[in-house]
Order: structure tokens, then C-alpha cells, then sequence
């Protein structure tokens, strides 16, 4: 009898130590690879589009303002936007954006711009800006942070067409961004996240991207307040290899004023 009872214990003990290892194995430490799931890396990007900023102005002293939500599958954030045309063919404009995914990223962007402005014909209408921009990215990874700054200069032709009053428009985009990409920290596990690993060597071995953003917007309401959206995609001529954000599609409201008619109003 005691022969058969130390027999069972020998084997609740051998049983137990035969389940902690297989569970090490399936379930705890020793199941989690060394390196990171390139899904969990791929949750990180460098790179997000601009909110097409297109002021269709084609009065002196016309201003307008937007505020827009803008997202992609990756990324939600919102985009303001100012515009004046202090000439009868000159144009300025401004804009900031911010946006995030998750606890993954952050991101924010500004950016300045001039250009000519011209109506074509009582229906088509042609402008192009010029400017520059400066943003940040910054990732959280799974074993650490990482932080971009970016400095862009562009150039954005449109052709809209419209009707007579101007209620509605619909503007075609083609946008070239010349961006420099300046890595300030990358204190995560390389070893352990590969594929982030290889996205930032790739920005150390070549930082100047020449990216294009061809898009649309469209807008429709009143003469003053109009509702908006638009959409951009985002192309890497440089690196189509770099991980980004592919889109950037916004919706929200314009307003626009023209202060030369308030004062021959007064």
C-alpha cells in the first residue's frame, strides 16, 4: 500500500512538472518570441498625407476658414485651415493639423504657402500654391519610442469647376512635397522589432523623399458657409518601400467672407 501511494504521488508530481513546462511553452514566457509581431510594428507608420488646403478664392480680399475632421484606417485626428487673397491674383494661406492612433501615434504638421490664382473661363478656375511645412511623428512601439521631425516644401496646382455662384465647387488636386526626414530618437529593441528597425535605417540612409498627393475636394452649400470634403493619396516617389499612412480623407465646414464688399457695403 505504501509502495502504491508514494507510486501516485511520484506521478501528481511528474504530471504537475510535465503541465508547468508544457504551459511555459503554449501559454507563458516561452511562447511570446523574441521578436515583436510585425502586425504589433506595423500598428507604427512615418509618414501621413496633407488635408488638401485649397482656397478657391477668386475675389480680392476674399478669406476663408475650415475646420475639418480628418482620418485614414490608421490615423484620426483634425485639420485647420485659413486662407486670404490680398491681389487680384495673389493668394496666401495656413494650416495645422494633429492626429493620432490609438496610443501608437502622434502626430502634428503646420505649414505656410502663396500662389497665383486665376479664373479661367465664368465656370473653370486655376490656382497654384507654393510653401513649406514643418511636423513631428512620434511612435510608441512595443519596446520603446521613436520620434521624427519633418520639413517639407510643396507645390499644389488646382483646376475646380463651379457654378456661377459659387455654391458648389469641385476642385482636382495635384500636389508634389519635397520632405526631409530627420530621425531624433529610436530608443526601442531594434533586435527585437525588425521591421521598425529597418523603416528608420532607411530614413538615416535617405532622408529626402519626393512624395506626390493627388486628391479632390468638394464643397456645396451657401454663398458664406459651405459644407466640405476632400481626399489625398499619398505616393513615395523616393522609398515606395516606407510605411505610412496611405490617405487622408476629411469632412467638415468652409467659411468664406469677402471684406472688400463689407467696407463698399459701409
Amino acid at each position: 500500500m505504501k509502495i502504491t501511494q508514494q507510486y501516485l504521488a511520484l506521478s501528481f508530481i511528474a504530471a504537475g512538472a510535465i503541465f508547468s513546462f508544457s504551459s511555459c511553452i503554449l501559454g507563458g514566457t516561452m511562447y511570446d518570441p523574441y521578436n515583436v509581431s510585425e502586425s504589433r510594428q506595423k500598428e507604427n507608420f512615418y509618414y501621413v498625407p496633407s488635408a488638401p488646403n485649397t482656397p478657391l478664392h477668386n475675389q480680392k480680399n476674399e478669406l476663408g476658414f475650415s475646420l475639418m475632421r480628418i482620418s485614414d484606417s490608421k490615423y484620426s485626428g483634425a485639420d485647420v485651415q485659413a486662407s486670404y487673397m490680398p491681389g487680384k491674383h495673389i493668394g496666401i494661406m495656413g494650416s495645422y493639423s494633429i492626429a493620432g492612433s490609438s496610443n501608437f501615434v502622434m502626430y502634428n504638421r503646420f505649414e505656410l504657402g502663396s500662389g497665383f490664382v486665376t479664373q479661367l473661363s465664368r465656370n473653370w478656375h486655376f490656382e497654384t500654391y507654393t510653401g513649406f511645412g514643418k511636423g513631428k511623428i512620434k511612435n510608441t512601439h512595443h519596446t520603446g519610442n521613436s520620434k521624427l521631425n519633418l520639413t517639407h516644401f510643396f507645390i499644389q496646382p488646382v483646376v475646380a469647376i463651379s457654378n456661377e455662384n459659387k455654391k458648389i465647387q469641385f476642385g482636382f488636386v495635384s500636389r508634389f512635397a519635397a520632405v526631409n526626414f530627420n530621425v531624433m530618437d529610436t530608443s526601442f529593441n531594434t533586435d527585437r522589432e525588425p521591421f521598425s528597425t529597418t523603416q528608420l535605417k532607411s530614413l538615416y540612409d535617405q532622408a529626402f523623399h519626393i512624395i506626390w498627393e493627388p486628391g479632390f475636394v468638394f464643397r456645396f452649400g451657401w454663398k458664406k458657409f459651405q459644407f466640405h470634403t476632400g481626399y489625398s493619396y499619398s505616393a513615395d516617389f523616393t522609398n515606395p518601400d516606407l510605411y505610412k499612412a496611405n490617405g487622408n480623407f476629411s469632412l467638415g465646414f468652409f467659411l468664406r467672407f469677402n471684406s472688400q464688399a463689407a467696407i463698399k457695403t459701409k
